[in-house]
């Protein structure tokens, strides 16, 4: 369906678009609304139409000088916040470097453990075997200085 300039219902790149946080309704209002407070028109509740994200309340009566300076600064503030993406980007993959640096460390030391753990349960076999063996050494040189039996 085709829309005309004067057609109520049609929503125009300015204009802002929520929903209404009690019935969902699907709503849009003029920029100069934002911040104001509104009846929906589906459920009656009162509502506050949002400020877009970058916009304040101050930016709807500005001059066309003022908005330039504002679309300046905001392009000002993208670009700074464009090369935060790219540095938080780099030391995340800087992160990312360091975790599978560590996680190659671990891995090889898991086997470490596993040789150690292997070396010591052999250690601890022997010591029981010489243990047993000292003391049927101590047994027969008990049985030795008793002489022989009568």
């Amino acid at each position: 369906m085709a829309t005309t300039k004067n057609d109520p219902n049609e929503i125009r790149a300015s204009d802002i678009v929520f929903d209404c946080p009690f019935c969902q309704k699907n709503l849009a209002i003029d920029c100069r609304g934002a911040g104001l407070t509104i009846t929906c028109p589906d459920c009656d509740n009162r509502i506050q139409v949002p400020i877009p994200e970058g916009m304040e309340v101050g930016d709807i009566d500005r001059t066309d000088e003022d908005q330039e300076v504002r679309i300046i600064h905001m392009r000002e503030v993208l670009a700074t916040s464009q090369n935060r993406i790219v540095e938080l980007e780099t030391e995340l993959e800087d992160q990312e470097q360091r975790r599978d640096a560590l996680e190659k460390l671990r891995a090889e030391n898991a086997v470490r453990f596993d040789v150690i753990s292997r070396e010591v349960e052999v250690i601890q076999r022997a010591l029981v075997r010489i243990a047993e063996v000292l003391e049927s050494a101590a047994e027969s040189a008990r049985k030795s200085a008793a002489g022989p039996a009568a």
